[in-house]
């Protein structure tokens, strides 16, 4: 069962249960109708799309179909089942002993974005649940008029490319940035977002994330005086959508209206481009919170991040 995950296409679960690949467009269709209304009644575009890498799964009960899942070492998400299959704890179970099987025990197992009418499912299954909830936000782009103080100066990030790859400029002073603004806040508290070797890892990964409309949408705020770097609007593609990738005003400029600036900017550049929507994922209780609410998003449901087997510890 080990290596089940490096190619094979038939999975037996045992007890008459298995796993078979799914054709991605086919399976999305399925999980767009049955994962959940309210989430996907907020994402009415997603489930037709889900183009990660991951592969993902038809659940069988003998030769019926009876819902889907995706799955890799380590990881499981998505999980749906159709109706009228109504067993669902023996089938998480089933799952769980082959995520068992199949992952590196070493590290933590981890089920994805858990809602709430599958919180108590992976419970009673031996997951153990995150201790901190989110929610994707969205709303519509719109165009602003936005009246930017005479001492700020707005710059957007410039990509290069080297050795093929595209990279992001003043990477590591935009880590800084990020670093100093979430230092002791709840999410990077929580998150244990706490070295700046992470944010340093975190903001480099944007290049590979977005692209030269969502760069233009994106926004770097300087003090005019200092020159410091004092607020950054970083504009990711996610499932074919844009998405904050990240937010983040240092201390001493909090107060000021930045960050609501650089939302309004991005929304009306994204306006410009016909982009219809923009996402972002907050954790519940961020001060940001507040702000997004006034600028207009719409709250999904809320969601357990993960919920996670914790790893074996080595002797």
């Amino acid at each position: 069962m080990r290596d089940w995950f490096e190619g094979s296409t038939i999975v037996d679960l045992t007890d008459g249960y298995s796993l078979s690949q799914a054709d991605s467009t086919d399976w999305g269709v399925y999980y767009s109708v049955y994962y959940n209304m309210a989430y996907n009644g907020f994402f009415k575009d997603q489930g037709l799309k889900m183009n990660h890498w991951r592969r993902k799964f038809w659940i069988h009960q003998g030769p019926a179909k009876i819902g889907g899942v995706v799955m890799a070492p380590n990881v499981i998400f998505g999980l749906f089942f159709i109706p009228p299959f109504n067993d669902e704890m023996k089938v998480v179970q089933l799952l769980k002993k082959a995520l068992l099987n199949g992952s590196d025990r070493t590290k933590a197992i981890l089920a994805y974005e858990i809602l709430p009418n599958q919180i108590d499912l992976f419970s009673r299954a031996g997951f153990w649940p995150g201790e901190f909830r989110c929610r994707w936000m969205q709303r519509p782009t719109e165009t602003f008029s936005i009246d930017w103080d005479d001492d700020l100066r707005i710059a957007v990030p410039e990509f290069c490319t080297m050795d093929d790859e595209v990279n992001l400029n003043n990477a590591e002073e935009i880590s800084e940035l990020s670093y100093s603004s979430y230092s002791g806040t709840l999410s990077g508290v929580r998150r244990q977002w706490t070295s700046r070797e992470f944010f340093s890892a975190w903001t480099k990964q944007f290049a590979q994330e977005s692209n030269e409309n969502l760069r233009i949408a994106s926004s770097l705020i300087y003090d005019n005086t200092s020159g410091q770097l004092v607020g950054a609007c970083l504009v990711s593609l996610q499932d074919g959508m844009p998405a904050l990738f990240n937010i983040a005003v240092v201390p001493s400029h909090r107060g000021k209206g930045i960050a609501t600036k650089m939302i309004q900017r991005a929304l009306s550049v994204l306006r410009e481009q016909d982009y219809p929507i923009l996402r972002l994922y907050v954790m519940q209780g961020n001060d940001a919170e507040a702000v997004y609410y006034n600028l207009g998003f719409a709250a999904g449901p809320l969601e357990v991040q993960h919920c996670y087997i914790p790893a074996v510890q080595q002797a």
